[in-house]
């Protein structure tokens, strides 16, 4: 048996940066000249905690960034103005909403933003911005005509 450190996700074994014991035969012939693993020397277990703990301080900083976002759009209404409303077609997409949180100081990408009914005309409008599983808010739309 031997401790190795997975270095990609293998299906019944475990995830990404997980210590494992292993038969040896499995680690050598399998896992390390597939580049899945590496030994679990002392210098890689350090290099590997300190990975995990650099992990972590990102995911809480993420989350902290996704609150701040969250709190800010629960007082942000979202309004386009548009001239003609053949604009209304081409106009309002998942870019065009992207673009109007920036004015906010509201960076997200595209993939954050779930648009369940087309916008396709003048009134009011739900979307969702989803940032992690449990971190998500709907956002009130509405299109209006230009005076």
């Amino acid at each position: 048996m031997i401790k190795i450190i997975l270095k990609k996700k293998i299906n019944k074994l475990g995830n990404i940066n997980d210590e494992k014991i292993v038969k040896f035969g499995y680690a050598i012939n399998y896992l390390i000249p597939n580049n899945l693993a590496v030994i679990a020397t002392k210098s890689e277990i350090k290099k590997n905690n300190e990975l995990i703990k650099q992990i972590k301080n990102n995911k809480k900083n993420l989350i902290k960034k996704y609150d701040y976002y969250i709190n800010k759009l629960k007082n942000i209404n979202i309004i386009f103005y548009i001239k003609k409303k053949k604009e209304i077609y081409s106009y309002i997409n998942k870019n065009s909403i992207k673009n109007k949180l920036k004015e906010y100081n509201i960076y997200i990408n595209n993939e954050n933003i779930y648009i369940k009914k087309k916008i396709n005309s003048l009134g009011k409008f739900k979307i969702k911005i989803k940032f992690l599983k449990k971190k998500k808010i709907n956002l009130n739309i509405k299109v209006l005509k230009k005076k």
